[in-house]
């Protein structure tokens, strides 16, 4: 019987509330047990701009799925398939979407429920699967890398990205937002200047939050979750995210937090990234995300994870079509 394997990359941050303080004796026994050492080289800042490209299209499927435990000889999907399990880097402060229970230790959300899906199709077995905690700026470094199969953890699909990583299609459409105290200095987007506003390196959000308030304070930190303890604490006085990221925010500290009634940012679609080493493993993932579609599956993880109860929150009526590149 295969179980699932969840391997914890750095430092793991346990979910902030108001007074973001917790057990050490807890802290410790989750630490010790999921901690491993990355061996992923930094993310370097290249000037050089990208090729223009379409952002939102991706390599089109080679024909039907093959039937779960019988992938094409000579495939990487093969080859996952004799190594036992698949591989994927997730978040696991991401609340919804990537979210480890500090009870139970389990990862879950709907970037991870998307995973399992890959893996049913893989070996028929939804638990074939080994879960890689990885922060915003590593994602793209351990695709590239080859340290695991696949990330699921809202990329936001852009020509820098794809030159790096391939992406999938689109599987959600979301935006960048801002996430203040409700009564403090920053009301408005005119508020930012002079004030500091977190973001998560090696995000999107950290390089728009710089072209609309250019006068504002950057706070850079590794971990989403640094950014809602950093608010709590009045070291910075907003978060600029993904507006799925900051709804997980505020549904954590309602008391504390508030979206702000703002126009988008930035779109932001979410993509799954894997290797350049491996094309015919994406054509692979776009023709799952196809199918999910087809058969409503998707749209119901969207109901399933996105619609928490007491939650003012309605996810989009269906998932994003999928856009294929032309050659």
């Amino acid at each position: 019987m295969r179980t699932r394997i969840i391997v914890s990359l750095g430092l793991l941050v346990v979910v902030a509330t108001a007074c973001s303080s917790s057990s050490n004796d807890a802290n410790r026994s989750v630490r010790d047990a999921f901690a491993t050492p990355s061996t992923i080289p930094p993310t370097t800042t290249t000037t050089v701009a990208p090729p223009a490209c379409n952002p939102r299209q991706s390599e089109r499927p080679d024909g039907p799925l093959p039937a779960p435990g019988q992938m094409p000889a000579g495939s990487y999907m093969h080859e996952i398939l004799d190594r036992g399990h698949l591989t994927v880097g997730v978040d696991q402060n991401t609340l919804l979407w990537g979210y480890r229970d500090p009870i139970t230790a389990q990862i879950d959300g709907l970037d991870i429920a998307l995973a399992r899906e890959i893996a049913t199709a893989i070996f028929g077995d939804p638990t074939a699967i080994q879960l890689r905690a990885v922060v915003t700026g590593e994602r793209t470094n351990v695709v590239k890398h080859n340290e695991v199969d696949m990330v699921a953890s809202q990329v936001t699909m852009n020509c820098t990205r794809r030159q790096d990583v391939d992406l999938s299609t689109v599987y959600y459409d979301a935006y960048q937002g801002l996430l203040v105290r409700p009564h403090g200095p920053v009301q408005s987007l005119a508020d930012l200047d002079g004030h500091r506003v977190c973001a998560t390196k090696g995000s999107t959000s950290i390089l728009r939050i710089k072209d609309v308030a250019p006068k504002a304070v950057i706070y850079p930190v590794a971990a989403r979750i640094d950014c809602l303890v950093a608010l709590q604490e009045g070291r910075v006085d907003a978060i600029t995210s993904d507006n799925t990221i900051l709804l997980g925010f505020e549904i954590q500290d309602p008391e504390n937090t508030k979206m702000l009634d703002v126009p988008p940012l930035e779109e932001e679609p979410y993509g799954l990234a894997t290797s350049k080493d491996h094309p015919e493993f994406g054509r692979f993932v776009n023709a799952v995300l196809e199918k999910l579609r087809a058969n409503d599956r998707l749209e119901q993880l969207y109901q399933q994870y996105l619609k928490p109860p007491g939650v003012g929150f309605t996810p989009p009526s269906s998932p994003p079509p999928a856009e294929y590149l032309t050659s």
